[in-house]
């Protein structure tokens, strides 16, 4: 997203919101753990041995259970020290360590705003890209949370889009490239997508997954809130995965999403049903929430008819939709 208020931009990102009230990436891990994890000493010894015989996985695994164990003080350690500075009047030094917690994991950009040790820098343009930086760092994790797919089931997405080899699409607020590489695989090497989001942040993160996979046939473009900005007849498929909400004026985005379609092109949208914050404590905020039948009203309104329409998704609504003949 670009500007400095989040939640009123209209933006193809998930709201902050969503990722205060999800418990963090370091407590969500911990509250899913059955037993206490192991003292970080007898990990290390068991990574070592893992190591020394050859056996990677293992090594890895357990490198994983030492970031879990010692991940969470870590960050607090850095964190508390950036207070104590800035309470201190030492600027440089509590920047210094606020850049190493973020990069450490520390995410939570609503601490960080309403921490009355950091009151003295909270104008600061400075500041404020680093409390952008904890945002894209939680707003990350939440995308590629574990536990995604007990409410995204993108296998049986996919399976239902039957994506063609050669096949073009856009993947409007990919985010992490939580489909993005998925459809790539699908269209293969003849085929592109294009993987566009507004937030540089996570067009940074994803840019390099796409260097680090050398996934040749994503390309990684920064859109306006309100365009697609699609050349005409580029794409053959137009996926809109948890975006469309941030949208202000679906209909006026529908019309400009009409004449990059080629013959035969399609958007998929899948967005969230209606629930109050009550029911479902994450996601969009009640504002940005409508139910399917009002954005086929919007989409028809652009030109558009429903092809077809799925309902195994437990939190969301899935439809196709096609230019009107």
């Amino acid at each position: 997203m670009t500007g400095g208020s989040i939640r009123n931009c209209v933006g193809l990102s998930v709201p902050v919101l969503a990722i205060i009230l999800l418990p963090g990436p370091a407590a969500g891990r911990a509250g899913a753990q059955q037993t206490p994890p192991a003292n970080p000493a007898t990990i290390t010894a068991r990574m070592d041995a893992a190591a020394k015989a050859g056996d990677l996985a293992a090594a890895a695994a357990l490198a994983g259970q030492m970031i879990e164990a010692t991940e969470e003080p870590h960050v607090e350690a850095l964190y508390a020290a950036a207070q104590f500075q800035a309470r201190l009047g030492h600027r440089e030094q509590a920047y210094l360590f606020l850049v190493r917690s973020i990069g450490a994991g520390f995410w939570d950009r609503g601490r960080l705003l309403r921490d009355d040790a950091f009151a003295v820098l909270r104008d600061e343009d400075l500041f404020k890209s680093l409390a952008r930086r904890a945002w894209a760092r939680g707003y990350a994790e939440l995308l590629e949370r574990p536990n995604r797919e007990d409410v995204q089931k993108s296998p049986d997405i996919m399976r239902a889009l039957a994506f063609r080899p050669g096949e073009r699409v856009a993947d409007i607020g990919a985010g992490t490239g939580y489909f993005t590489f998925q459809v790539a695989d699908a269209v293969g090497p003849a085929g592109s997508v294009a993987a566009l989001d507004i937030a540089p942040e996570m067009l940074d993160y994803l840019d390099l997954r796409v260097k680090a996979r050398r996934a040749a046939n994503v390309t990684v473009r920064r859109v306006a809130p309100d365009d697609p900005q699609l050349a005409p007849g580029s794409v053959d498929t137009v996926l809109m995965i948890d975006a469309i909400h941030y949208v202000k004026d679906r209909t006026a985005y529908g019309k400009k999403l009409l004449p990059a379609l080629a013959p035969g092109g399609r958007v998929v949208i899948i967005d969230y049903r209606p629930k109050p914050m009550s029911e479902r404590p994450w996601g969009p905020p009640p504002e940005q929430q409508f139910p399917k039948e009002q954005l086929d009203r919007e989409m028809e309104a652009a030109g558009f008819r429903v092809s077809a329409a799925y309902d195994f998704l437990p939190e969301q609504f899935f439809v196709i939709y096609v230019p009107r003949q």
